[in-house]
């Protein structure tokens, strides 16, 4: 069963990829949670909404029953694959992971996950889950995992920023760079995005290709090429940071929040963090080049083989049960997996509409051949940019 899993691992360095220790909050008294069974779930979760939401759900768990006590560990993101794989060796695995989507199949083919078809089933999730997030869990017609929410990116705003140039959010990728030179000044960009290597850049730099006409069949064709001119444009008159290469999404969210960009890509997960900081801004479609296109984002949660089977299919049936993962994802500022739930969502907040509007016709990564590698080029030509400039 752990054939591929030990072949990959003499491709991998073992690296010391894990975090500061549970986040969980302490609720319940310390003789009492060592009486419970405890259970270990790992997730990159990084913005203080996505914390607070996991922390909360967890807790409710734990108040709901005596028997088995939760509790979550941070993991980088850009290390979390490995990491999984290098804990394998130490016999250190959690029982659970709160995992990128397009890394779950390829850990479901090495034999990771537990089989959770039953489950599925029972929980009406064919019915009721986009499909486009199903088929992340999803093998030979079994099914390996739960899907926690979900996302995309969409144009984010300045409205006072836009006002000032008498500049309309762009529709286009004309207009774009054209808003985005006009806003450009010595202490800010026009536009930012993240660029940088991994799973996050890639995730920012797909819809653009898709949009030109990219498909899954033929990506590095000819609207590769139209997108990576464009960025090149953007680039070279500093409508567009040549820093996007070091910044995560949450770091491109801060850059915005600085009044350093005047528009960027991001997604609603970066939602709490602009109310707090009491920014006037507006949210868009990505603009296009020949239609709009959006990429499937978000996290499946699995169960790790032979680890706690039976306490973690507790914590997720806890988790489908009412409005549970609504709640959680109210709280994280994510988009819920169901599809009733993501439209109740958006209906009670406006913001969260265009992430909701664009969720049928969402490309998941999992459906390119090799996705890791392809995610690979697609950043590596970002930094060739930025060096060839």
């Amino acid at each position: 069963m752990w054939k591929k899993l030990r072949i990959l691992l003499l491709t991998l360095p073992i690296m010391g990829l894990l975090g500061c220790g549970s986040t969980a909050p302490q609720s319940l008294a310390e003789e009492e949670e060592n009486q419970r069974e405890k259970l270990v779930i790992w997730s990159y979760y990084e913005t203080q909404a996505q914390r607070e939401g996991l922390d909360e759900l967890i807790q409710k768990f734990n108040q709901s029953q005596n028997q088995y006590y939760a509790a979550w560990e941070y993991v980088p993101m850009t290390g979390f694959v490995k990491g999984l794989c290098s804990a394998y060796t130490e016999n250190k695995l959690p029982d659970m992971a709160i995992l990128d989507n397009p890394d779950t199949p390829s850990l479901i083919q090495l034999g990771m996950f537990e089989n959770i078809t039953e489950q599925v089933k029972e929980w009406n999730l064919e019915e009721e889950c986009y499909e486009c997030i199903l088929d992340t869990v999803r093998y030979e017609d079994n099914y390996y995992g739960l899907p926690l929410n979900c996302n995309s990116t969409a144009l984010f705003y300045n409205k006072e920023m836009l006002e000032q140039a008498d500049a309309k959010p762009p529709s286009d990728w004309q207009e774009l760079h054209e808003t985005a030179k006009k806003l450009t000044s010595e202490q800010r960009s026009g536009f930012l995005m993240c660029g940088m290597e991994g799973e996050q850049g890639a995730f920012q730099i797909l819809p653009w290709i898709l949009s030109a006409g990219g498909t899954v069949e033929n990506i590095e064709g000819a609207a590769w090429m139209e997108t990576f001119q464009f960025f090149a444009e953007l680039l070279e008159d500093r409508s567009m940071s040549e820093n996007c290469i070091n910044l995560t999404q949450t770091d491109v969210a801060r850059e915005f929040i600085q009044g350093k960009t005047a528009m960027m890509q991001n997604g609603p997960w970066v939602l709490p963090m602009l109310e707090e900081a009491g920014i006037d801004y507006g949210i868009v479609p990505l603009p296009k080049k020949n239609f709009s296109a959006a990429v499937l984002g978000g996290e499946n949660v699995t169960i790790i083989k032979g680890k706690n089977v039976e306490g973690s299919l507790k914590f997720l049936d806890f988790c489908m049960e009412g409005q549970v993962l609504l709640q959680f994802c109210k709280s994280a500022s994510i988009l819920p997996a169901r599809k009733s739930e993501a439209k109740e969502m958006a209906a009670e907040n406006e913001k969260i509409k265009v992430f909701e509007e664009q969720m049928e016709d969402t490309v998941s990564r999992t459906s390119f051949p090799k996705w890791e590698a392809t995610a690979q080029k697609l950043t590596d030509a970002m930094y060739q940019l930025i060096e060839i400039k």
